[in-house]
């Protein structure tokens, strides 16, 4: 059984006292991971990260005291809604702790629950691009875009997609498009210079196979001859 100030110090980071209700450390825990700084892509903002880390780890933390205090945590404490943001947010720490395959299982929990989610979309497709899985990667990304056409973030994985699926120039224009929206967004200006590079190699790469092809049909015709 744990201390009593061990759990004292852990609702603490709840603004919740001792004898508080799981009902009210569920409603905290998720006022806390819900807040408008972790309303965007997280998983390359270190900093932003480990405090969402730190929230969902606590929060698991007191279920565990609680349900060994005979305090059982039932599934019908959670609404449908709360539910489906829960799910959302084991996703959310398993990708941050890199566990890919049960961030994708979580995030399709919450997928069910809730289609409309721009994040949720976003993440989905940022792993199956990590799975090379690149035009599945595009109907999430794309649904995202259209969810929300302004959200930088939207654009700059939907670029990414691309680029790693070798669609340079559909990548330069949604790199574009992310640094259009946010003009500080790291990175883009590399982004773009990359896709620049790539689009010339790819062309001067085309030119020296049609010479070839010439030099082939040419040496096979004079044989034919």
């Amino acid at each position: 059984m744990e201390s009593t100030e061990y759990l004292e110090e852990l609702l603490r980071l709840f603004n919740l006292g001792k004898g508080a209700p799981i009902a009210a450390v569920l409603e905290k825990y998720l006022e806390k991971t819900l807040q408008i700084k972790f309303q965007r892509i997280i998983v390359n903002q270190d900093i932003l990260k480990e405090e969402f880390m730190r929230f969902h780890e606590v929060f698991l933390k007191l279920l565990k005291i609680y349900q060994a205090g005979d305090k059982k945590l039932e599934m019908s404490l959670f609404s449908s809604d709360q539910l489906g943001k829960f799910f959302y947010n084991q996703g959310v720490y398993a990708l941050c702790k890199d566990n890919y395959l049960q961030a994708g299982e979580k995030f399709h929990e919450a997928y069910k629950l809730n289609k409309h989610n721009v994040f949720l979309l976003i993440y989905l497709g940022i792993i199956l691009t990590v799975r090379k899985n690149y035009y599945a990667a595009e109907k999430y990304l794309s649904d995202a875009i259209k969810r929300d056409p302004n959200y930088d973030d939207a654009w700059f994985y939907a670029a990414e997609n691309y680029f790693k699926a070798g669609n340079f120039r559909k990548a330069m224009e949604f790199y574009e498009k992310a640094k259009k929206l946010n003009p500080a967004y790291n990175d883009i200006t590399f982004r773009i210079k990359e896709c620049k590079e790539a689009i010339a190699k790819k062309q001067k790469t085309g030119k020296k196979d049609t010479l070839l092809r010439k030099l082939v049909r040419y040496i096979r015709d004079a044989f034919e001859k």
